[in-house]
């Protein structure tokens, strides 16, 4: 046995004729205690039955149960006509043993979930600790992992003890009442195990309901931020905007071109090369809404000047297609130009409306 195998069974036969039967066998599981997210331990219990066909005669070693249960074990020891008679028994005992350690260990990581769950009812609670949220999952998977291969191995030995009954049929036959109770023992821990695994599954998706709320949350708070900053940038635009003929008007009047100090007092004198700022801020205002819009409608341009050259070139069979398909293109060019002059655009510019999105299919 391995110390890394998270679960397995196994069986050897020794056949002397008429009689085949299981000399040795051993099953083992794996199971992991969470205390808290950062505190667990790994149990691996183990057991090894040797088997002596011809006396009755078990050797028994019994690994990995904590001292109690160990106790319990030596409580529930099968009697000796039953175990001389029917190795298997000791598997069945000791099985029961086992799913009580995965029912302990599933019960403490459910602890660990309702917490969670409790927790949204602080209205002081902040689920922010994802750390804590994955620590706990990983523990969640751990254990839906190791109670399938449990399920798993139970049907093991049940399959085995039935190979059992088909190759040495006259010795069980005459031992009957001890398979059927051993059979029933093993069907019983069986439906436990898948019990346990379901009520897993269930866990592990009410986890994943916790994980997907808080993150949920986190990001309705970004999104309450971001509505704050928007208001916040708005009232900056709204306030600049109200400045700004102002700032414009103190600007032009404190160039050099106006003069408040000339004579007779009480006076002002505008200078004769007024014109300079006429010429140097329109070219400038032009040239720079035109970078503008080359940027804005950079992917429209391309588009259209490649379709308005197939439709000059002459002989072209998809000259009629050509300007077919330019059309939507020239229209959406013209519709965005007019909307960005519109009043609507300006509004929309400065945050006032809503952007307001045509889809054509």
């Amino acid at each position: 046995m391995s110390a890394d195998i998270n679960g397995s069974f196994h069986c050897e036969y020794a056949v002397a004729s008429p009689r085949v039967s299981p000399t040795v066998s051993w099953a083992c599981f794996k199971i992991k205690e969470v205390e808290t997210a950062s505190k667990y331990d790994w149990m691996q219990p183990a057991m090894h039955v040797d088997w002596d066909p011809e006396t009755g005669r078990q050797v028994v070693f019994v690994f990995g149960i904590p001292r109690e249960e160990q106790r319990v074990l030596l409580e529930r020891i099968p009697a000796r006509d039953v175990r001389r008679r029917n190795p298997f028994c000791w598997h069945s005992a000791f099985v029961r043993i086992v799913l009580g350690l995965y029912d302990t260990a599933f019960w403490l990581l459910r602890n660990l979930v309702r917490d969670l769950e409790k927790a949204r009812s602080n209205s002081s609670h902040k689920p922010n600790n994802f750390p804590l949220l994955h620590d706990i999952a990983r523990h969640l998977f751990h254990y839906h992992e190791t109670i399938e291969v449990a399920e798993h191995t139970l049907q093991a030995l049940v399959a085995e003890q039935d190979h059992w009954r088909r190759e040495d049929r006259e010795f069980v036959q005459r031992n009957l009442d001890t398979w059927i109770k051993t059979h029933q023992d093993f069907r019983r821990e069986e439906k436990r195990a898948h019990s346990l695994k379901t009520r897993s599954k269930s866990l592990n998706d009410r986890h994943l309901n916790e994980i997907n709320l808080a993150f949920n949350l986190v990001s309705q708070g970004f999104g309450r931020d971001a509505r704050t900053d928007s208001n916040m940038m708005k009232t900056v635009a709204v306030v600049s905007m109200v400045y700004l003929p102002g700032t414009f008007v103190s600007g032009l009047f404190g160039t050099n071109f106006f003069s408040f100090q000339a004579d007779p007092p009480n006076t002002w004198v505008t200078s004769g090369k007024f014109w300079i700022y006429w010429v140097v801020t329109i070219p400038l205002t032009l040239l720079t809404v035109l970078i503008w819009a080359v940027w804005h409608w950079r992917e429209v341009y391309p588009r259209w000047f490649e379709k308005a050259v197939r439709r000059r070139q002459p002989g072209n069979p998809d000259d009629t297609e050509a300007m077919t398909a330019s059309t939507p293109v020239n229209n959406g060019f013209a519709e965005k130009t007019g909307s960005f002059f519109s009043i609507q655009g300006v509004a929309t510019a400065f945050g006032f409306r809503d952007v307001q999105r045509t889809e054509t299919v």
